[in-house]
């Protein structure tokens, strides 16, 4: 029988969690971190609209990493209005921007960030780094269901990692990862098919594997926390009784993709914060900035709180 992707992710996190712990000191008593800077580089899930745009219901909401920093009274702005979020739609981790957009990628945002610090971190700054769904939809588009695809997929999981450890040697000292969240479950994995959404689902978790395997070493607990929307939204979408959102399944958007969608653009009659998706990828801003916050379990919030 396949071991079930909440198992296989499961796993994977608990040896993780377990190696970051005994890199923390479990038992030792340390100073609570108080951030006084949010920066980011990231895909379209926390571009906050550097083209005038945002993968999302355009209605000016906030995204999880926004949520997240104001947590502590702080804010995140997109790097073209002087903040230092560089997350744009369509980024892969190394690779260019597979619609000829332009849109750097996470490694080209991370040289930027760097240039932009002059290679100097604050010891409570706080960088988020959240990628792989434009790697993860580009290799299935490209080569389909295939050995190759899982190849490309794990080496992008690895490079991830390898990111925050790059941030970590420059001097970061609170680094979050976030992965991909299960893309099985998309509208844009659904359509494909149930053989297809669950091979979808497969390459997930080989990601966020490759990318929690990459920081395994115990000394990178001390500077980087890895969290996974995978688990987060697994329980989301999967949540039978009193769902949070009464649609799991289906876009809330009339419009081809979320960055021309308003509320304007909306399914008629549609309830939006009933619905988990905006379009075929991307989540509602509720569902989005869910993952900051702390009234949800196992939430990016709960996870930098316990962890620093």
């Amino acid at each position: 029988m396949k071991t079930s992707w909440f198992s296989r992710a499961a796993a994977v996190a608990l040896a993780a969690t377990a190696s970051l712990l005994a890199a923390c000191g479990s038992g030792s008593t340390v100073q609570q971190l108080t951030p006084t800077r949010f920066m980011a580089v990231g895909d379209g899930m926390i571009d906050l609209g550097h083209d005038g745009k945002r993968y999302t219901i355009n209605d000016g909401s906030m995204l999880w990493t926004q949520q997240l920093a104001s947590h502590f009274g702080l804010t995140l702005a997109d790097s073209s209005t002087g903040g230092l979020s560089y997350a744009r739609g369509n980024a892969r981790i190394t690779a260019a921007d597979p619609t000829g957009g332009g849109a750097p990628s996470l490694s080209a945002q991370v040289d930027a960030l760097l240039a932009r610090l002059n290679n100097k971190f604050e010891d409570s700054d706080v960088i988020i780094l959240s990628g792989g769904h434009t790697d993860i939809v580009t290799a299935v588009n490209e080569t389909g269901i295939s050995a190759t695809t899982t190849a490309t997929v794990k080496a992008a999981g690895t490079a991830l990692g390898d990111l925050a450890k790059r941030l970590s040697e420059a001097g970061a000292k609170h680094v979050v990862v976030s992965g991909v969240y299960n893309l099985g479950l998309s509208p844009w994995a659904r359509a494909q098919g149930e053989a297809k959404a669950n091979a979808i689902r497969d390459l997930s978790v080989a990601f966020n594997d490759a990318m929690l395997l990459s920081l395994a070493d115990t000394k990178w607990g001390r500077t980087v926390l890895a969290i996974n929307p995978g688990l987060f939204y697994n329980l989301i979408a999967n949540e039978t009784k009193d769902p949070l959102f009464a649609n799991a399944k289906d876009p809330v958007c009339t419009t081809p993709d979320a960055t021309t969608c308003t509320n304007n653009t909306l399914v008629s009659g549609a309830k939006v914060e009933q619905y988990l998706f905006a379009d075929k990828l991307y989540f509602t801003p509720l569902a989005n900035r869910l993952y900051g916050s702390s009234s949800y379990g196992n939430n990016a919030y709960s996870s930098l709180r316990d962890h620093w």
